[in-house]
């Protein structure tokens, strides 16, 4: 399959796998990507994902080969393929479990935005980052604008969109675009070893706590009561009960995710 999903105890990997196109995104990937997180926040023993593509990119972007343009499918055309986009990134950016993106190689438009919605981002030291959309004469899609707004503000968002240059590694960690830059070779493994960490947390009280970073609030006050209600549920859940426990019995919880 061009998405490809792998089970490791309680970890599991979703990697783009059309490595011969640099892993470039298909129309059908987008609903294999979606099945297949389906699958994974239906499944209580996933507590943890990975995304990452085979070979030396991470993803191209779109595959845009054979497309005759926006023009020729009309507006509507147009409108309906991007739904089918927005819907997989929505479904990425709100998975209740946490995600973390390793990237090697170039992650070039809509594939750099798809690890922008991951939870944490590990860089091959051969990684390349690049917003290429106008370099198409199209206008950002994928939620281009949005995560790299929130993620670095509005003036460096800007000039990375504008400029349409490739950021290294290095330079993406310095703007808060990577957690951490690792050797390539050492990226899959220490992508693994994120995602085992994240696996063993109460990943309940992730879940909300990733609502709340993700939450819009329109002030304090609002954000606030929305942190009120979200400790309130997470006060009631079975790993707080374990956590509450093993502090007392002296030994390391095992949280379940619920």
């Amino acid at each position: 399959m061009d998405i490809e999903l792998e089970v490791e105890g309680p970890v599991a990997t979703l990697r783009l796998n059309r490595p011969d196109k640099l892993n470039a995104i298909t129309p059908e990937m987008w609903h294999l990507l979606v099945q297949h997180i389906d699958r994974i926040e239906a499944d209580p023993e996933l507590r943890a994902v990975i995304l990452k593509g085979t070979g030396r990119a991470f993803c191209a972007g779109a595959d845009t080969g054979g497309q005759t343009g926006a023009t020729s499918m009309g507006v509507a055309g147009a409108m309906e393929k991007l739904a089918e986009v927005h819907r997989a990134v929505l479904r990425l950016y709100h998975l209740r479990k946490p995600v973390v993106a390793a990237v090697r190689g170039h992650a070039v438009g809509i594939g750099w935005n798809l690890a922008l919605c991951a939870d944490l981002l590990i860089a091959g030291d051969s990684a390349k980052f690049c917003q290429i959309f106008l370099n198409r004469g199209i206008g950002p899609d994928g939620a281009s604008t949005f995560l790299l707004g929130r993620q670095v503000g509005m003036f460096r968002a800007k000039e990375i969109l504008y400029s349409r240059r490739l950021l290294g590694a290095e330079e993406a960690l310095s703007m808060g675009l990577a957690n951490k830059v690792v050797p390539d070779a050492e990226l899959d493994a220490a992508a693994m070893a994120q995602a085992q960490d994240l696996a063993a947390a109460p990943t309940f009280a992730l879940g909300l706590a990733k609502r709340l970073f993700h939450s819009n609030a329109a002030n304090l006050e609002e954000f606030l009561e929305r942190e009120l209600t979200t400790v309130g549920v997470i006060t009631q859940s079975e790993d707080r009960v374990e956590g509450v426990t093993a502090a007392k019995e002296k030994r390391p919880p095992k949280f379940k995710g619920r």
